[in-house]
């Protein structure tokens, strides 16, 4: 359960996901446009999404989080540590993600 002054998940996606569009060098409509919509709504869009003014569906999330080159997961993160350990994850092969899975596991399991 979030704590009570924890940021709506809204503002944690809108948060992230300018951050990380900023990061990319990519423009408001660059993103909307690399995500599939039409150039003439694409800034604006992405503007509204950025500013928590409304919530994207599932799989606008996906496609922008693709577009990204980043997981959905990493989107909805709730701290910067929770993304930075997500998106560093997600870069693994299956077999280290494993490792670590169980290694996170054994450590939880003696505290």
């Amino acid at each position: 359960m979030n704590a009570p002054n924890a940021p709506s998940v809204r503002v944690v996606f809108a948060a992230r996901l300018k951050e990380r569009r900023q990061a990319s060098g990519l423009s408001q409509k660059a993103l909307g446009v690399a995500m599939g919509l039409p150039e003439d709504v694409a800034g604006v869009r992405i503007n509204r999404y950025e500013r928590a003014v409304h919530d994207c569906d599932s799989d606008t999330a996906q496609k922008l989080a693709k577009a990204l080159g980043v997981s959905v997961a990493y989107l909805y993160a709730e701290t910067d540590e929770l993304a930075e350990l997500i998106q560093e994850f997600t870069r693994l092969p299956v077999s280290e993600q494993r490792a670590i899975v169980q290694e996170l596991k054994k450590r939880s399991a003696k505290r």
